[in-house]
């Protein structure tokens, strides 16, 4: 429901829009120019051409060539005022065909952003900050074992948004989430690679099972879990980036 105040406000826009032209066509302050100038001008152009041209040719019938005299005559308003009109006219015109191109491409801008809207809101309920997968991501030391459903939603992101469906229409949005999907996968396949189920699962372990309890790691497998942790909080961090993103560019 439109408020009182924003009502007055667009009727105070549109006055000014209508009402109250802005001169920035250059034709528009031409044809308003030499509509004045006709209003202004003691004698009339059509006046000054006829006189003119009568005089000066009874003027010189068998004698050298002479200019005649100008005679004085009333301005021709209507021609100048309706030069003056046009003007108006035509600048008015001009202003509503921007307001209307204007208005289409901000329609169309807001479409755009509720498809958008809808596909962000889809990825807030797949992948939330607080999901198992996102706590994961933040917080694990994959030299400790975790569970194989804290990966779910990780799984689920690369398994299903890697499709045109899934393709955001904002540039800059579209470019994050290609970001964070390339990113994910990196991940989650030296993931895979690197671990294995300690003995039937759920549970899984980075760390091989020769290994897995002992004070010193090779150093392959040092390079390894830090490999992971730095992959983990890069993929953290770059979907905290895209979360943000998403709700300026779509306020939401």
């Amino acid at each position: 429901m439109i408020s009182k105040k924003e009502l007055k406000e667009l009727v105070i826009a549109l006055g000014k829009k209508y009402l109250f032209p802005d001169f920035t066509n250059k034709l528009t302050w031409f044809v308003v120019t030499v509509g004045g100038t006709i209003i202004l001008t003691p004698t009339a152009f059509k006046q000054i051409f006829y006189n003119w041209l009568v005089a000066t040719f009874n003027l010189n019938s068998g004698v050298q060539f002479t200019f005649a005299e100008l005679e004085s005559s009333t301005a021709d308003y209507t021609l100048g005022f309706s030069l003056i009109a046009l003007a108006l006219i035509h600048n008015v015109a001009n202003r509503y065909f921007i307001y209307k191109t204007g208005y289409i491409a901000a329609t169309e801008a807001k479409e755009l952003e509720a498809v958008d809207r809808a596909l962000f809101e889809r990825f807030l309920a797949e992948f939330p900050s607080n999901s198992r997968s996102a706590v994961l991501l933040k917080e694990h030391d994959f030299g400790n074992s975790y569970h194989d459903n804290n990966t779910d939603e990780i799984d689920r992101f690369v398994d299903t948004w890697n499709t045109a469906e899934t393709e955001f229409l904002d540039q800059e949005l579209e470019a994050a989430r290609k970001e964070l999907y390339q990113k994910m996968h990196e991940f989650i396949y030296r993931l895979a690679q690197s671990s294995g189920y300690i003995h039937t699962g759920p549970m899984l372990s980075a760390v091989p099972d020769a290994y897995r309890g002992a004070w010193d790691w090779p150093e392959h497998v040092d390079l390894q879990i830090k490999e992971l942790n730095e992959k983990s909080t890069e993929c953290y961090n770059l979907h905290q980036q895209f979360v943000m993103l998403g709700r300026r560019r779509l306020k939401c």
